[in-house]
């Protein structure tokens, strides 16, 4: 068989990719009336209308293989962005939450993190026990652990006990890590042609990485938006955090559908 690397694809995809992940997050530090941002964003879209064209129409054997992959295939993918999307905002105003609103010390707030290791341990065990049912009731717990630990610190006062909603909404977000992954990937494998199976798997690698950065990106300007210019910092936090729960509920309604289509 004769094997070609899809040049064309991989130079429009990764560039349309680089240029729209980087005017989000450049946005978020310097705002969007800086020029250069729009035209890098609508450059970076201009390269991925380009990659999804060349993926269907001119690539003998596309890095992704657009054709092959199903709505359903289209919609495990989106269901882990927008989870994993969620945690990425989650985890980094917790630390800023925790440093700049109660100041606490960087060792302190690591120590505050450290039921993580513990809790996740838990999860990683629990989900290949619970995989061993139906996949789609474990991506739904996985969402629904994202929504609430995600609920739990956005409305958390700086004020309160450790103990009260913070350690609780440290505790219950590895489980929406653990469980969501290994889900996805099976809904997703499942929904795709067999000989396409290992490269729609490891595209949830990719989701969630690329999810996690772009999310946050458009989180910052989110916070940046309504923090007051600076003067309303937990405000600017809860913003994000909030952007962060609509994600959440995204991702419940698309597992819903999942446990919908795969009852019986």
């Amino acid at each position: 068989m004769d094997v070609r690397f899809d040049y064309l694809g991989c130079i429009t995809g990764v560039t349309g990719l680089i240029l729209f992940n980087f005017s989000w997050n450049q946005a978020a530090n310097v705002g969007w009336p800086m020029v250069y941002n729009y035209a890098l964003l609508i450059v970076g879209i201009l390269f991925l209308v380009a990659f999804v064209w060349i993926e269907l129409k001119v690539a003998g054997q596309p890095l992704v293989p657009i054709k092959a992959l199903s709505g359903e295939s289209i919609l495990a993918l989106a269901v882990i962005a927008a989870g994993w999307g969620s945690f990425g905002i989650w985890v980094y105003y917790l630390w800023d939450f925790l440093e700049v609103l109660r100041g606490y010390s960087a060792l302190a707030a690591c120590a505050q993190n450290a039921p993580v290791a513990i809790s996740g341990l838990l999860a990683s065990v629990a989900t290949g026990i619970l995989l061993k049912t139906k996949v789609s009731n474990v991506l739904l717990l996985a969402t629904l652990f994202f929504l609430i630990g995600q609920i739990l610190i956005a409305t958390a006062p700086p004020t309160q006990i450790y103990w009260a909603q913070t350690f609780v909404s440290i505790i219950i977000m590895p489980w929406g890590m653990d469980m969501s992954f290994p889900s996805g990937t099976i809904i997703l494998s499942n929904s795709t042609v067999k000989e396409h199976q290992g490269v729609a798997a490891s595209l949830v690698n990719t989701v969630v990485n690329y999810s996690i950065s772009i999310a946050l990106g458009i989180a910052g300007t989110v916070d940046r938006n309504v923090n007051k210019g600076g003067r309303d910092v937990l405000g600017g936090y809860r913003g994000a955090w909030y952007f962060g729960i609509g994600l959440d509920v995204a991702a419940v309604i698309i597992a819903l559908y999942f446990v919908w289509r795969m009852r019986g």
